[in-house]
């Protein structure tokens, strides 16, 4: 029986690994974008505190709603139209602050110190 050194078995995991991975790709494809399950994948570099907390008081009543369904009628149409208020405002505040958000990139985009960054978000959607 033949011996194996260390190295040699690490080159052959690593030949194999990558032959997987190519393969894989090649048959599945690769995802791209993020799945909306994924929270740590969201891009926040635009949200503020407000925004934040409008988004949470969402989420409160979505849960309340959920957990309303099997009350009345009354209280459960009182609950969806308090959930729909707040869902609207949610929505209104996260447009303004990206609205906002992508404006102030812009701006520093266009300018002259800007002009690196241009490179570097490039280079991280790569």
């Amino acid at each position: 029986m033949e011996m194996v050194s260390h190295e040699d078995a690490d080159q052959m995991w690593n030949c194999l690994a990558s032959t997987i991975r190519e393969v894989g790709k090649e048959a599945l494809g690769v995802a791209v974008g993020t799945s909306r399950g994924h929270r740590s994948d969201r891009e926040s570099w635009w949200l503020t505190d407000e925004v934040q907390s409008k988004v949470e008081l969402k989420q409160l009543r979505f849960k309340e709603l959920i957990s309303c369904r099997e009350g009345t009628p009354t209280d459960s149409t009182r609950v969806a139209e308090r959930y729909k208020e707040v869902k609207r405002e949610a929505k209104k505040a996260v447009a303004c602050a990206k609205e906002k958000a992508y404006e102030e990139l812009y701006k520093k985009l266009d300018s002259k110190e800007g002009a690196n960054d241009i490179y570097k978000i490039a280079k991280a959607r790569e």
